[in-house]
């Protein structure tokens, strides 16, 4: 009887022991990544130059890159800055070989509003249009 007494003893203070260590454990510092979410890391990637703000100027959503060419879909605060935005997404990754570079910047919060592209290409450089009706 007293040798069951001491065996369940000991599993309790196992089981305790246990449960002590795993809450030290987890108690410790975490590296929490609290960017926005995108669609890749290339896209974390492209906006990172700028991303040290609390509120960024604009913030590339997604990026995919298929046969020498790479789409940037961007939100920003300022459309008409597109020029400028397509220049810091760009010059970063233009010896990468991309023979195409579309760069679209919608204004943050108002998808429908007037969107811009940006093309750039090695011979014509930078091209912008504009898309939309404006507000």
């Amino acid at each position: 009887m007293v040798g069951r007494l001491i065996a369940a003893g000991g599993a309790t203070l196992a089981v305790v022991g246990l449960f002590a260590a795993t809450l030290y454990v987890s108690s410790g510092s975490r590296n929490v990544n609290v960017a926005p979410a995108t669609s890749s890391g290339l896209a974390r990637d492209l906006g990172r130059p700028q991303s040290t703000t609390l509120w960024p100027a604009w913030t590339v959503t997604m990026a995919n890159t298929a046969h020498h060419a790479l789409v940037v879909d961007v939100e920003a605060r300022r459309v008409e800055q597109a020029r400028q935005i397509a220049e810091q997404i760009v010059e970063p990754v233009r010896s990468r070989g991309y023979q195409e570079i579309l760069i679209y910047i919608r204004k943050a919060g108002d998808p429908e509003a007037l969107m811009r592209r940006v093309q750039w290409t090695p011979k014509t450089g930078y091209v912008e249009s504009a898309y939309g009706a404006a507000r």
